[in-house]
């Protein structure tokens, strides 16, 4: 479910960026670094969801806060870890620089404020993170039954 988060809030914020989103000629004349970044974005939600899984799942109240922390930690760190993957090709081409740490580092930022733009990105957010928390505890719940 992270992954899946990951990649579409870098869509979304992609398309919000550019005035005709994917149709845009920027997006159409590097459509490889757009599939490179949508790709690095995902494995990059995937890698924190798999971190983060103990954090959703919980019983109660304190289970709701935090999955929603958990899911607030991984989409930062996805788009930082997604950022890092996406530039790892570059990296590994013409060695490391200071822009690509300024990168990475904006990686933070890129997923938060695509579901903060508009008032229903965040509800799709917050509704994604609710449903990857139910999935949690009803797999959980599946696993202690067979114990």
């Amino acid at each position: 479910m992270m992954a899946l988060i990951g990649g579409s809030l870098f869509l979304l914020f992609l398309s919000r960026d550019l005035p005709q989103g994917l149709q845009d000629d920027w997006a159409k004349e590097n459509l490889g670094l757009v599939v490179r970044y949508v790709i690095a974005m995902t494995l990059g939600g995937a890698i924190m969801g798999y971190l983060l899984a103990s954090m959703f799942g919980r019983n109660g109240f304190g289970g709701w806060v935090l999955a929603l922390l958990g899911g607030l930690i991984s989409t930062l760190v996805a788009g930082a870890c997604g950022s890092l993957l996406g530039l790892l090709p570059d990296i590994l081409d013409d060695g490391w620089q200071a822009s690509d740490l300024v990168s990475i580092l904006f990686g933070f930022l890129v997923l938060p404020i695509a579901a903060v733009d508009k008032l229903g990105s965040s509800a799709i957010w917050l509704a994604a993170i609710a449903v990857t928390h139910m999935m949690s505890k009803y797999d959980r719940a599946r696993n202690a039954y067979r114990s």
